[in-house]
């Protein structure tokens, strides 16, 4: 378990209201309410969508999940496919979907949902406001009460920032009266010309899991890149990645010690009904605390995550 940091830093607010002020207040004229069915032409999923001088964003109720993000003047950072259903309790394909509070098969029950439970749950969005610099930040919160699937009661809340650059602040407390495990990501899948031609640095040198062969541990030397499937868990992973493509993304966390690089290769993909073809239009390169990295909390105890991804 690593020492939990200090709790993100105020920022200097230009508004603040109730999460139902974001849809009645003209002081939150960038925030519209909307649905799958009117952006996608596939109903199913509430949808946020956010509109500004810096970004155009789009988020779902289920899972407070980003499906799209794009700063001004900039290409789309995410990746959406364009065969997911948009129906409510399934997993949306694309975007930055958070896997919690297991990430991948979970180890003690692989017959149990894969990556978690949250991404197919509705949230709360608690609040909206405008920043003074012009970005949005929007609090989301998921509270799990306990059941079969994971018995701990947790509570977390994520923050989005939605500005030049798109921010996640996460924080998980444990609710139970017990200690509990969590591990976790989030799934980032970038939108890039053609993932054969991608290289992710940021990761030479380090140590990994490879899923393709039953979990092996291998060491990289020089670029990850993707000429076929990947699947690579890297624990104590470097902070700051960089994804170059005819239009750069950067990755920079803080307290995320894992990092995962994924990409299912033409054979898998067929396989899979909502990636198929569309498989060389992303990568994935997630930071989470997964595996060896996983939180440890104990009752009433809480830990805290940042990531920054820019275009």
């Amino acid at each position: 378990m690593y020492p939990l940091p200090a709790p993100f830093p105020s920022k200097n607010k230009k508004t603040e209201s109730p999460a139902v002020a974001a849809f009645d207040d003209p002081a939150h004229s960038y925030l519209t309410r909307t649905d799958s069915g009117a952006l996608y032409g596939n109903p199913g999923l509430d949808l946020l969508l956010v509109e500004t001088g810096l970004c155009r964003a789009v988020i779902s109720l289920q899972g407070a999940q980003v499906l799209e993000f794009a700063a001004s003047g900039r290409a789309p950072l995410l990746w959406l496919s364009p065969a997911t259903p948009f129906a409510a309790g399934t997993a949306v394909r694309g975007g930055v979907p958070l896997c919690l509070p297991w990430f991948g098969e979970n180890r003690e029950d692989p017959s149990k949902p894969k990556h978690g439970l949250v991404r197919t749950q509705l949230w709360e969005l608690a609040d909206s406001e405008m920043l003074s610099d012009g970005a949005v930040e929007l609090t989301l919160r998921f509270q799990h009460p306990g059941d079969a699937l994971f018995p701990a009661s947790f509570t977390c809340t994520l923050k989005i920032v939605l500005g030049k650059s798109l921010i996640f602040e996460l924080e998980l407390t444990n609710s139970a009266d017990s200690a509990a495990e969590y591990s976790w990501a989030l799934h980032s899948y970038f939108a890039v010309e053609d993932v054969n031609a991608v290289e992710v640095e940021g990761l030479d040198g380090g140590e990994f899991l490879d899923k393709t062969r039953a979990f092996v541990r291998d060491r990289l030397d020089g670029m990850q890149t993707f000429a076929g499937e990947v699947d690579r868990v890297f624990e104590r992973a470097p902070a700051h990645q960089v994804i170059h493509t005819p239009n750069p993304i950067t990755a920079e966390s803080e307290n995320c010690h894992t990092v995962i690089t994924w990409n299912p290769g033409a054979e898998l993909a067929a396989t899979i009904s909502d990636i198929g073809p569309h498989y060389r239009g992303f990568v994935c390169v997630e930071h989470g605390n997964a595996f060896a990295d996983s939180w440890r909390l104990q009752p009433g105890e809480s830990a805290r995550a940042r990531l920054t991804l820019s275009r």
